[in-house]
């Protein structure tokens, strides 16, 4: 069954705020069965917003809006609604109760404009707010099936979770999309799409296949309509088990999420610990790890020698290695990780110097020339990257380069 989200609100239109809902509920509705047919934002206009909802029912029967709900005066969704239903608003008693409790709770005072928050039309169905004020509503006309949620992401998420799906599961019965995702890195996509061609071009014609590449990672989704989820990933594992052999050698995780929750989680499952000594990249490695919830229980720290001299004070680097090979050598990572995992005292370390740019590049080592090392109590590994793009792109690439050096050096010793 078709879908269509329609996000509302000026802010959304200036750039002030991302719309991140409508991506959110995307990933959900392919979940339940539905394809999205479209994703818009419109301004607080009235006029637009009654002129995006008839073109949204235009393109599938169930569309979901956010935003405009709020008690101000540029709040205008549920005035459109009531005006395109010809229906009257009335006062909610059960959503009124709800927000004097929670203004009671939290000491405030209960002002008119609050109170407006109740007034429902009288045609709709209430979706109620378990962390807001604003209630959501849902208008069933024959086909037609149009939820109103609020545009604060978190409230929304809520009310689409406990409110909205039982009422989708209904309309759309049984059938459920299946997403398995693998995480490759080391090899870009022309290349994985050469390697994997006789495996892609042998899939059955229900099953859709995409590419979906960010800096130094591809990520392979398959997708399938299924009658029953558990035989539908059945499916879509094995299909995935027969194309491995093609590319294990750049497999990361089977699971979609970051590289590095993965370096994280296999580490922290077998009792390693890791550091970085960071130079082009600043710091960034360290900040993806402990982005995640429990890096602590694998990853010691990390030392920013963004500098020569921070190379030599604090990872004791030789200034002969600094002045024969220069801080982007290979040298030079080589004893970055080696000193870096001695210190911490870690069972592996990673190294990154480089040119992220847009200047300091020469003819002998230009921009995007990054080299990184791993060390273990076993060996030292390096590599040699030769980058493209800007100073971001040159960063996030290096960064997830150098986690995946490592988390094959962890599964070596482990194989």
């Amino acid at each position: 069954m078709d879908a269509a989200i329609l996000t509302i609100g000026d802010e959304l239109l200036i750039g002030q705020v991302i719309d991140t809902n409508s991506a959110w509920l995307a990933m959900r509705l392919n979940e339940l069965g539905f394809t999205v047919k479209a994703r818009f934002s419109v301004g607080d206009n009235m006029s637009e917003i009654r002129d995006a909802i008839y073109y949204a029912t235009e393109l599938a029967p169930v569309v979901i809006t956010t935003g405009g709900l709020g008690p101000t005066s540029d709040d205008r969704t549920r005035e459109v609604l009531c005006d395109m239903f010809e229906c009257e608003m009335q006062e909610n008693e059960e959503v009124l109760n709800g927000i004097k409790e929670m203004f009671s709770k939290r000491g405030w005072p209960l002002t008119d404009v609050n109170r407006r928050q109740a007034m429902v039309p009288d045609r709709a169905k209430v979706l109620f707010n378990k962390l807001g004020t604003a209630p959501g509503l849902y208008f069933e006309d024959g086909s037609t099936h149009i939820f109103v949620m609020p545009g604060v992401p978190f409230e929304m998420k809520e009310m689409f979770s406990t409110a909205v799906i039982p009422h989708l599961k209904r309309i759309c019965g049984h059938q459920v999309y299946v997403h398995e995702t693998r995480v490759f890195s080391g090899i870009g996509e022309s290349w994985l799409s050469d390697r994997i061609q006789p495996w892609e071009e042998k899939l059955p014609d229900n099953i859709s296949l995409a590419y979906l590449p960010a800096p130094g990672i591809i990520r392979l989704r398959l997708s399938h309509l299924a009658d029953n989820e558990q035989q539908g990933r059945a499916l879509l594992t094995q299909l995935f088990d027969d194309v491995m052999p093609l590319v294990d050698e750049y497999f990361v995780t089977s699971i979609d999420e970051p590289i590095a929750a993965t370096l994280l989680r296999e580490m922290t499952d077998s009792g390693k610990t890791f550091c970085t000594a960071e130079s082009c990249t600043g710091g960034y490695i360290a900040h993806l790890i402990t982005s995640i919830p429990g890096s602590s229980a694998a990853f010691k720290g990390s030392v920013v020698a963004y500098s020569n001299e921070i190379k030599e004070k604090l990872l004791n680097v030789s200034p002969t290695t600094l002045q024969r090979y220069g801080a982007v050598s290979e040298q030079t990572v080589s004893e970055m990780a080696t000193h870096a995992r001695q210190i911490l005292n870690t069972d592996f370390a990673m190294a990154v110097s480089g040119i992220a740019g847009p200047d300091g590049g020469t003819p002998d080592k230009p921009v995007g020339l990054v080299w990184l090392a791993v060390a273990s109590d076993k060996s030292v590994v390096t590599q040699e990257l030769k980058l493209g793009g800007p100073r971001d792109v040159i960063i996030a690439r290096s960064a997830v380069s150098a986690m995946f050096m490592c988390l094959k050096e962890k599964r070596k010793e482990h194989s």
